[in-house]
């Protein structure tokens, strides 16, 4: 999702959009099925969920297709049953990493609309054509996420798949909080810990704090 997320943002959300189920519980007890108070997500929405491929971590990503809708990339357009997400460069961007990108702005057929990144000089990961997929078909009952870096993302075009309902667990809206360094290292002594405090207060990225999740 970079730059929209970095590693070390704090991402507000919230249960309520979709409503519950059982992964919006501690620890996730099998006691229901589906969801209670469920409402749909919408086109556009930045979703933290449990990938079926793999349900002991979360993922956050962009819906970018609805049951039941055919999707398809062509020379890195989006395109929903046949139709183009509106897509406008609006400048460069160059990460912590001095990785450099074009920034783009996409606005979905509901309005809600956001910037993705397309990396200047991509790395063709294990050979994948990333500026070209599909088409694809989104199961009934089941959502279709990408990331909004397109060159660098584990989404349902190549790893993710097909996200069913249930797994949602929440909607994404802005940074809450966001530090290079993290608060807490597993593997220091408490000293060691006590010691890293001027650190990671200096890595705190205090321009990313707030910042929202969509453009707005």
């Amino acid at each position: 999702m970079s730059a929209t997320i970095l590693g070390g943002d704090y991402v507000f959300s919230t249960h309520y959009n979709y409503g519950y189920s059982i992964y919006s519980l501690p620890f996730s007890p099998d006691i229901f099925k589906g969801r209670v108070l469920a409402n749909q997500p919408e086109r556009g929405d930045v979703v933290i969920m449990r990938p079926p491929h793999d349900m002991d971590i979360m993922y956050i990503k962009r819906l970018i297709g609805l049951p039941g809708e055919k999707v398809q990339i062509i020379d890195d357009v989006t395109y929903i049953n046949d139709e183009p997400i509106k897509r406008v460069e609006v400048g460069n961007h160059t990460d912590e990493y001095g990785v450099q990108f074009i920034k783009f702005k996409e606005t979905m057929s509901n309005g809600t609309s956001f910037f993705s990144y397309k990396m200047k000089h991509p790395n063709k990961q294990l050979g994948l054509d990333q500026s070209n997929f599909g088409p694809y078909l989104v199961e009934e009952g089941h959502y279709f996420f990408m990331g909004d870096n397109r060159d660098g993302s584990g989404d349902s075009r190549y790893q993710l798949g097909n996200v069913p309902f249930r797994n949602l667990i929440s909607k994404g809206h802005l940074v809450l909080f966001s530090i290079k360094e993290p608060l807490w290292d597993a593997q220091a002594g408490f000293f060691e810990q006590i010691g890293r405090i001027w650190t990671w207060i200096s890595s705190i990225r205090f321009n990313r704090i707030a910042n929202s999740l969509y453009e707005e």
